[in-house]
């Protein structure tokens, strides 16, 4: 008899268990389908012209203008935006080989889902945070956006929601992706580490917790330019760790963009 209970007790205790799982993931994806839903217009596509420079020695070999896009995050209804600098940045300056190559941003445009194109500039950058933000030339606007007002703080193992745009190829579709925070390091500062591949593509898009609340933007951990030699596959692959940069960074940082003058 004995026996018996306890079979039927850890058998009640596996369905139990299975049954509060499948309730957690609902909600989860209920919250993910909110977040879509309540953010995706938030997210623009900025397009940069550049032209690379290659400089060795004191001479210059100029290269062609080259065109690309990137992901952005507007901050404010004036359309100020927010991306990983390093993602619009040709020369690659993430690259420890990066050191004799200049680049210069020709022309700047947010495309917006609508399908509006806005003239715009670089406001100010930050290598070290690889933050960088934009302004629309235009004034007096009242487009979507993102407040970064959350002070959440992740764990390891929290669930972590994350939109972001396809390329031009995909129409530049908004997707939205389950994870997980992979690791929290804390050198030099507090950052959450997510899964590489969906992290390098939500680059300079927000990511969200499981109640739905703002946590942060996704951007590249910058190595330290001492950081050495980088021969191993695990050295290579800790080059593009995306992490997700606590909102009230981005707080601190959109303010200051909103005050200082076009940056070249």
């Amino acid at each position: 008899m004995r026996a018996r209970i306890l079979a039927t007790s850890s058998a009640l205790a596996v369905l139990l268990a299975a049954t509060t799982g499948a309730a957690g993931d609902e909600r989860l994806v209920a919250s993910a389908r909110g977040v879509l839903a309540k953010y995706r217009s938030a997210l623009v596509t900025v397009r940069l012209t550049a032209k690379v420079r290659n400089v060795y020695q004191g001479r210059e070999q100029a290269g062609p203008e080259e065109t690309s896009e990137i992901s952005g995050t507007m901050l404010a209804p004036s359309g100020l935006t927010v991306v990983s600098d390093m993602s619009g940045d040709p020369s690659g300056r993430g690259s420890p080989r990066s050191a004799n190559i200049e680049t210069d941003i020709t022309d700047t445009k947010l495309v917006l889902q609508d399908g509006r194109e806005l003239a715009a500039h670089f406001v100010l950058r930050d290598r070290d945070l690889d933050l960088a933000f934009v302004m629309p030339e235009e004034q007096g606007l009242a487009l979507p956006y993102v407040a970064f007002d959350g002070d959440a703080t992740l764990q390891r193992l929290d669930d972590v929601i994350q939109i972001y745009l396809l390329g031009k190829m995909h129409s530049r579709e908004v997707a939205v992706a389950l994870g997980k925070v992979q690791a929290v390091l804390t050198k030099p500062r507090r950052l959450a580490a997510v899964d590489l591949v969906t992290g390098l593509r939500s680059l300079g898009c927000p990511a969200f917790n499981a109640a739905g609340q703002v946590v942060g933007l996704v951007v590249m951990k910058r190595a330290p330019e001492q950081a050495g030699s980088y021969g191993g596959l695990r050295d290579m692959l800790d080059l593009m760790q995306p992490v997700i940069m606590p909102a009230e960074t981005i707080r601190e940082l959109a303010a200051q963009a909103t005050a200082k003058p076009p940056t070249p």
